[in-house]
């Protein structure tokens, strides 16, 4: 566990923006009014549940939103995609829902003043991975080819299990690339440090997390990353399992943690963290939570020590 004395700190700059991803058990606005109170100037949400096909699409359902992001204080938010979505999937059926709820996902974000979606890229389930690009790249573009309201669509890398392709970082830069050409602006990476981790890209120290970020750059460009997921793991490295813990909490080192979200490569991006939140009587413990962001923002944007007690 990271020191009271450690969390207490809370006077830090905040050159680039930092939240969660927060849950909607309430609703839109009092999530992301909440995000603010805690100190996050960001935050990601879903506007839908993540594991049903069938969106709330309603006007009424748009007009709370577009009230919950106008009215939040926060300076920018991002809209994860549902998790069913699978635009690689071999199943023709699977493949049809993925595309018509990405088309309305990208739809209602773009109309609710939302700046980035980020969806997982899925499995091609056995296909190969030369059609499941191919099944990324139209499914993406059939979700983006009628909007007119300027909005990204981000790809999220994956720990690499599976038929998953979002752990290959050169499928990833050709399916970028085809689909910067036709959607210009549009095009972006969403990079999770679990990820990266569950996937065998070491980021445990400094030294190591000079070397994946280096990778990274080399494979598909830095430049395309617009949102960071800042998550520690429970899992070991090259895992290929997703099991995201508390930063400090994990086996990801904090050295290499700070190391990369501090690289000055991703300074664009949008850091959020995708951590588990402790509970309190059965509740969501945003007291505890309000620590562990200011922890993340520290750790993100300042070079303070950190030493064993505090963790």
């Amino acid at each position: 566990m990271m020191s009271n004395e450690y969390f207490n700190k809370s006077e830090y700059t905040m050159p680039q923006l930092l939240g969660r991803h927060m849950p909607l058990e309430e609703n839109a606005a009092t999530a992301l009014k909440l995000a603010h109170t805690m100190g996050c100037n960001a935050a990601q949400i879903f506007i839908s549940s993540p594991r049903i096909w069938t969106p709330p699409n309603s006007p009424q359902r748009i007009s709370e939103l577009q009230s919950a992001v106008a009215n939040s204080g926060l300076r920018q938010i991002i809209v994860h995609a549902a998790y069913l979505i699978n635009l690689a999937s071999a199943k023709d059926d699977t493949r049809e829902k993925s595309r018509q709820l990405l088309k309305w996902t990208m739809e209602t974000s773009a109309a609710i003043g939302v700046s980035d979606v980020v969806f997982h890229t899925g499995s091609h389930g056995g296909s190969g991975i030369e059609i499941g690009k191919e099944r990324i790249i139209e499914g993406v573009s059939f979700a983006l080819e009628h909007l007119s309201k300027p909005i990204r669509i981000l790809f999220e890398n994956d720990a690499g299990a599976g038929f998953g392709i979002g752990a290959d970082f050169a499928a990833m830069k050709e399916m970028t690339d085809i689909l910067s050409q036709r959607f210009p602006g549009r095009i972006g990476v969403c990079l999770d440090t679990a990820h990266l981790w569950g996937a065998g890209s070491d980021i445990g120290t400094a030294a190591a997390a000079k070397q994946t970020a280096d990778f990274l750059d080399t494979m598909m460009g830095l430049e395309r990353v617009f949102v960071l997921h800042f998550n520690d793991s429970r899992v070991p490295c090259g895992s290929h399992r997703d099991v995201h813990a508390k930063l400090g909490e994990g086996t990801i080192g904090l050295e290499g943690l700070r190391a990369f979200v501090q690289d000055s490569r991703l300074s664009k991006a949008v850091i959020l963290l995708e951590t588990p939140i402790s509970q309190n009587d059965g509740a969501n413990d945003w007291a505890d939570e309000t620590k562990r962001i200011a922890f993340a923002r520290a750790l993100a944007f300042t070079q303070d020590p950190i030493s064993p007690e505090q963790t």
